[in-house]
């Protein structure tokens, strides 16, 4: 007994001394910026301001170019440097006055928002200062309002594809947006091994340019994330915090439009509204264009309505694009508030000031609860609006009347199926017997906007299945969700080829087209990258079958035997033509590899539609020589189990730096991505990590002192 209060005092100096040590590095003004074997970043401070510092630097460490180019492509001065097929871009850019309206507005942050820009760009500009021979030599100033510009342009595709829709269905074929998808998955405590919510978190989007995610962890004071973030900004948007996970996915309520204008035949400058002409508003802008070694400055104009740009000419009429985060900035704020969350009821408010895009949001908590709500700056229309189709802007009645509060948006808490998916699909298809049914919503039909009948996909059928059936889930069965290769109805294909198979004579059971056959038939309908069986299929279908019948994920009932049949010779015949095989892994085709690099490497899953065959894991390829290597599809794939505090994986498909000699520009693709796999985050694992660090850096947000590199 009496060397109880001596041990007691022993084992609290020794804590006490280990934390001191762990900490020695983080005064006031410093922070430690730790890279594990994949070159992340793990920066610890005391205050978010000093992280951010270590933040900005540790980006332009690894990628200062495409942090450059990513304040260009908001601010709209791409095509000054990099020619006229950024023309557009910039265009849309200066159209929606990105840089002015963040510029103007940036008072209107937060002070905690504003330091926090700050700091980041001064760990930017620090970088670019001690690393001359780095800089571009089209490296433009600057400023923290790019920060918000930049939050401002990435959110932009999503609206502006809504409106684009409008325009369609007016017969007016409005300018391209690029592709967005994602997964998102939460399973609630019921249904996994540690009884707590575990959640996946998945985009799908473009492997390159301004959503080329970057990884960072950030621990400083009660502030403790994990996630990825777009480059140039210094708060990641997916992933999770101490306490809340936070996924999206695309889809969403309708939160733009476009207003049809009547213009005056004699003044082209005019259009009616309650009877009366009103003048448009000009906006003049000069765009650089580099064509060789020369810059054309054009200069432009940009016509306003009140409801918003023109942006299309048919028939005497003039349409605008009305965009309710026209004149917001509070992206930046929303952020941090979202990941300084401690429970769900934190994270609600945080997301009511509807800064985000639409999007599928789904949250976990460490407490237990999973979260789903259909996201979105919604107007309120005017009773009897069609916001489908262009709205006639000449009548005041038509005018939006104000936003839908955060309370009126489609939303969940905790459903009794304890899971939901949203692979991009509506409410009601994100689990088996949803309640999110559009009639309860009908009061106003766009906030749900869909409908039951609404198409749905291989990825969100797979996957509702796939959670239906789980129970006990670990970690290593979430991670094995989130990279799932299973084909959906390949079983149905292969019975209908079965039954074909068994009515042919025998005759013609031999040779290649047996071997074909056989090989599919011993497929488990996994395309794994070692998969000989998948690669036959895709063969047998994409090179056997018709297009449509290739595309079709069930057999059509009027695909006759003699073109199944047909199709495994074919299927041979294109085997032995590429490869001089029939016994072929998939991986030997689809590949993984980074644009410009030497090697590729074996990959399973994707997005194969020419074959009718894409799987949960979505993967976008490109023919690359003799290979389809991928371009798109999992951008930051994260496992996020909601113990206390949580335990994440997560991996992005090439690697975190955009310098080959670093090791780490395509070290991910390598050694993660083509073994469908994920890397540890050590979060809030300061010891664990220690075991795993390559590099120490020590920085101080002066921008003057800076301890060097020490590498393990």
């Amino acid at each position: 007994m009496k060397n109880k209060p001596a041990l007691f005092f022993a084992a609290t100096c020794s804590l006490l001394l280990s934390g001191i040590m762990l900490r020695a590095a983080e005064a006031a003004d410093e922070a430690t910026l730790y890279r594990d074997e994949f070159g992340i970043p793990h920066v610890y401070a005391l205050t978010l301001e000093t992280a951010a510092f270590a933040v900005g630097y540790a980006q332009a460490e690894d990628r200062l170019e495409e942090l450059l180019k990513n304040y260009r492509r908001a601010n709209g001065t791409m095509s000054e440097v990099f020619g006229p097929g950024n023309f557009r871009n910039d265009m849309i850019a200066r159209m929606f006055r990105h840089e002015e309206i963040s510029r103007e507005k940036y008072g209107q942050l937060s002070a905690k928002a504003r330091a926090v820009i700050e700091s980041y760009q001064a760990g930017v500009k620090l970088f670019m200062k001690e690393h001359p021979e780095q800089v571009p030599v089209w490296a433009q100033e600057i400023h923290p309002w790019d920060v918000v510009a930049l939050g401002r342009f990435i959110i932009w595709g999503w609206p502006m594809g809504e409106a684009g829709g409008d325009l369609l269905r007016a017969g007016i074929q409005p300018d391209e947006v690029g592709y967005h998808g994602s997964n998102e998955i939460l399973l609630g405590p019921s249904r996994t091994a540690m009884k707590v919510p575990i959640a996946v978190v998945d985009p799908h989007l473009s492997w390159y340019d301004e959503f080329r995610f970057y990884q960072i962890r950030i621990y400083a004071g009660d502030f403790n994330v994990s996630g990825v973030s777009i480059l140039g900004t210094p708060l990641p948007s997916l992933g999770h915090s101490r306490y809340c996970s936070i996924a999206m996915t695309t889809g969403g309520p309708d939160t733009s439009d476009i207003f049809e204008e009547e213009m005056n035949p004699d003044h082209p400058r005019q259009y009616r509204y309650e009877g009366r002409w009103r003048d448009l508003q000009v906006r003049r802008t000069k765009i650089g264009v580099k064509t060789g070694d020369k810059v054309d400055w054009k200069e432009t104009e940009i016509q306003y309505s009140h409801h918003g740009p023109i942006v299309a000419h048919k028939n005497g009429k003039a349409y605008a694009m009305a965009i309710p985060y026209f004149e917001e900035v509070g992206l930046t704020d929303q952020t941090y508030a979202t990941l300084a969350a401690r429970n769900l009821t934190e994270m609600k408010r945080a997301l009511s000031s509807l800064q985000l895009m639409a999007q599928n949001v789904m949250v976990a908590t460490v407490q237990g609860d999973i979260y789903y709500v259909r996201n979105g700056r919604v107007p309120i229309r005017a009773p009897g609006t069609d916001p489908s189709r262009p709205i006639p802007g000449r009548f005041s009645t038509n005018e939006w009347r104000g936003t839908h509060p955060f309370a009126d948006l489609v939303q969940i808490e905790n459903p009794p199926q304890a899971y939901m998916q949203n692979c991009n699909v509506t409410p009601f298809g994100m689990m088996k017997d949803s309640p999110l049914t559009p009639e309860k919503y009908s009061s106003f039909p766009y906030l749900y906007n869909a409908t039951r009948t609404a198409p749905r996909h291989q990825r969100a059928e797979m996957m509702t299945e796939l959670l239906d059936a789980a129970h006990g889930v670990t970690v290593e069965q979430a991670i094995a969700l989130a990279f799932s290769t299973q084909v959906y109805h390949a079983e149905k294909w292969q019975a209908k080829l079965k039954a074909a198979w068994q009515k042919s004579p025998a005759a013609q059971k031999n040779g290649d087209a047996a071997e074909v056959y056989n090989l599919i038939q011993a497929w488990d309908r996994h395309s794994e990258a070692n998969s000989e069986g998948a690669l036959a299929y895709y063969a047998f279908k994409r090179e056997g079958l018709s297009e449509d019948n290739a595309r079709a994920v069930e057999p059509p009932e009027d695909l006759r035997d003699e073109a199944l049949l047909a199709a495994l010779s074919k299927a041979a015949e294109w085997l032995k033509a590429n490869f001089r095989a029939l016994q072929v892994t998939y991986g030997t085709l689809f590949r993984v590899g980074r644009k410009g690099g030497e090697r590729t490497y074996p990959v399973g899953g994707g997005s194969v539609s020419d074959a009718g065959m894409a799987t949960p894991r979505a993967i976008g390829f490109s023919k690359i020589g003799k290979e389809l290597v991928g371009r798109s599809g999992q951008t930051s794939t994260q496992i996020v189990v909601m113990t206390d505090p949580p335990e994440s994986y997560t991996i992005v498909p090439l690697g975190v730096s955009d310098h080959k000699e670093s090791g780490h520009w395509d070290d991910q693709a390598e050694k993660l991505f083509s073994k469908s796999t994920a890397a540890p985050t050590y979060f809030m694992n300061r010891k664990e990590l220690l075991k795993h660090v390559t590099a120490t850096k020590i920085l101080k947000p002066t921008g003057i002192a800076q301890a060097g590199a020490r590498a393990k």
